[in-house]
């Protein structure tokens, strides 16, 4: 009953055989949707890159203790204010 038998170890052989295609398969398939993915990304990276405003450095105000944009600041509203209102 529980004896070796070259059926038996062919069909042993056969069912391990599939069952590691089928995790090289599966394995594969994820790869692939993940570099799908990942290109996905990086399309949306290069088509928003250009449209994010610019980065400017702050300034403290000297009057008010606040801190303004570096170019274009307005003026406070105090009168010793230093930025053009």
């Amino acid at each position: 009953m529980f004896g070796f038998s070259l059926p038996k170890l062919l069909v042993l052989a056969g069912l391990i055989f599939a069952v590691w295609q089928g995790f090289k398969y599966l394995q594969r398939r994820q790869s692939v949707q993940d570099q799908n993915r990942h290109e996905k990304v990086r399309e949306a990276r290069r088509e928003t890159q250009g449209t994010a405003d610019p980065v400017e450095d702050m300034v403290r105000c000297k009057v008010c203790d606040s801190f303004v944009a570096g170019t274009g600041a307005k003026s406070c509203g105090r009168t010793n204010c230093p930025y053009p209102g």
